[in-house]
């Protein structure tokens, strides 16, 4: 008679851009090209969170069968995936910076 309690499953977590496996940095600069894809991936990603976002503000506001939660994880998701893409953005000038302003 003992059931057991089975807990809500957890939701996914973002899929966040893997590294190739393959060596990083060869003579004919395809680590550089790796690293460019890897940006451009999780801009992509970051984007697409953005717009399940407003798209589940719209169904939530429209009467869809959405809940409140849905929508605010929705939300939060795209919140975290902009605040990641500003972090990544940021660094990246911040690095920019630091070897232009290098003595040769």
């Amino acid at each position: 008679m003992s059931n057991s309690i089975n807990p809500l499953p957890l939701p996914k977590s973002p899929a966040f851009p893997q590294l190739d496996s393959g060596p990083v940095g060869k003579a004919d600069g395809s680590g550089a090209a790796s690293f460019q894809k890897l940006v451009v991936q999780a801009f992509g990603q970051a984007n697409q969170m953005g717009q399940a976002g407003q798209n589940a503000v719209a169904e939530g506001l429209a009467g869809g069968d959405i809940t409140q939660v849905e929508v605010f994880t929705a939300v939060k998701k795209a919140d975290l995936a902009l605040r990641m893409m500003l972090q990544i953005r940021n660094k990246l000038l911040e690095s920019y910076n630091e070897i232009k302003q290098m003595r040769m």
